[in-house]
């Protein structure tokens, strides 16, 4: 994965009812979640707040593509992690 200061930010749409991203926006275009493939959380570094780490991750598909979004806990932003083609 990118750096933490490398990884663009996004833009995201949540589904409060469904409880997961609709949409982002990401180089000026606007990604229809079309389904969400898999979900996870990155929780380390709890013992250091210079370490400490709060991911909830998404791994999306949308506009025919694979895309890894995270929201960062701690900071309340969105991150594009990488895109999977």
């Amino acid at each position: 994965m990118e750096g933490r200061d490398e990884r663009p930010q996004i833009a995201v749409v949540w589904d409060r009812r469904l409880r997961r991203p609709a949409a982002f926006v990401w180089r000026r275009r606007r990604y229809r979640v079309e389904r969400v493939l898999h979900m996870w959380v990155v929780e380390t570094g709890w013992w250091d707040d210079r370490l400490h780490t709060s991911h909830r991750c998404f791994r999306v598909r949308a506009g025919g593509r694979t895309f890894d979004l995270a929201f960062d806990r701690l900071s309340r932003r969105w991150f594009l992690e990488k895109t999977l083609g």
